[in-house]
């Protein structure tokens, strides 16, 4: 039997956090995602990855979703980011960067996207199995 690590109460609060004042651009996929509405799978909102929290995550498939605002639009945001997600592929994941705005404006490419996302991985994974 495997125990999963106690969390800080400072990461369980700034992921509490994170859910209450979700921004329209995150609620929108939250909806795309929760209750297994992307190809069958279980996807989480605010999960620790490493030292990282990850807006959406997908833990069988190590897939992350990451909803970005204008922070992430700069050269500091760009590096961050750039150093965040080598992290992330360290331990294993995936990582799709979608633009807040892209969910409102273009609704259906950043929907599209997301699904062929998962898509894929699923088809990688069953390749992978067979």
């Amino acid at each position: 039997m495997t125990r999963r690590k106690t969390r800080s109460k400072e990461a369980t609060e700034f992921a509490r956090s994170q859910r209450k004042g979700a921004n329209e651009f995150a609620w929108t996929v939250w909806q795309w995602l929760r209750n297994r509405n992307c190809h069958g799978q279980k996807f989480r909102r605010e999960v620790p990855v490493g030292p990282y929290t990850a807006d959406f995550c997908c833990i069988e498939l190590k897939l992350i979703i990451e909803i970005d605002g204008e922070p992430h639009l700069t050269d500091e945001g760009r590096e961050h980011d750039r150093v965040r997600d080598e992290t992330l592929r360290q331990h294993g994941y995936q990582v799709l960067h979608v633009l807040g705005y892209e969910v409102i404006r273009e609704e259906g490419n950043a929907h599209e996207r997301i699904w062929d996302f998962v898509r894929d991985a699923i088809e990688l994974r069953d390749r992978n199995d067979g």
